[in-house]
């Protein structure tokens, strides 16, 4: 079970992808990677990688690290696996 999202939420990623496509691809990715049968509260998951994935497109310090930590942290909890958390640093440490 993927991540569920909001109208306002998708118009959000739909904006993500026009302004940075890159970005947008993997926040679709780790989305639809992600297992949102571990936890109890998959919304609130969305919006932590919403409001990260924001940050990083305004070039705040730090944003990048917080989103990797993010995704040790699902990484942790079972909703990514290794292998994904793994893929999805390495595309967020290669972003422009």
């Amino acid at each position: 079970m993927s991540l569920p999202i909001t109208i306002r939420q998708l118009n959000a990623l739909r904006a993500l992808q026009r302004n940075a496509p890159e970005l947008g691809d993997l926040a679709t990715s780790i989305a639809l990677a992600f297992d949102a049968s571990n936890i109890k509260n998959p919304q609130l998951a969305r919006l932590i990688l919403e409001k990260t994935c924001r940050r990083i497109v305004a070039g705040q310090p730090g944003s990048r690290d917080a989103m990797i930590q993010h995704l040790e942290t699902f990484g942790n909890l079972n909703c990514l696996s290794p292998e994904q958390v793994s893929e999805f640093t390495d595309r967020i440490r290669k972003l422009a």
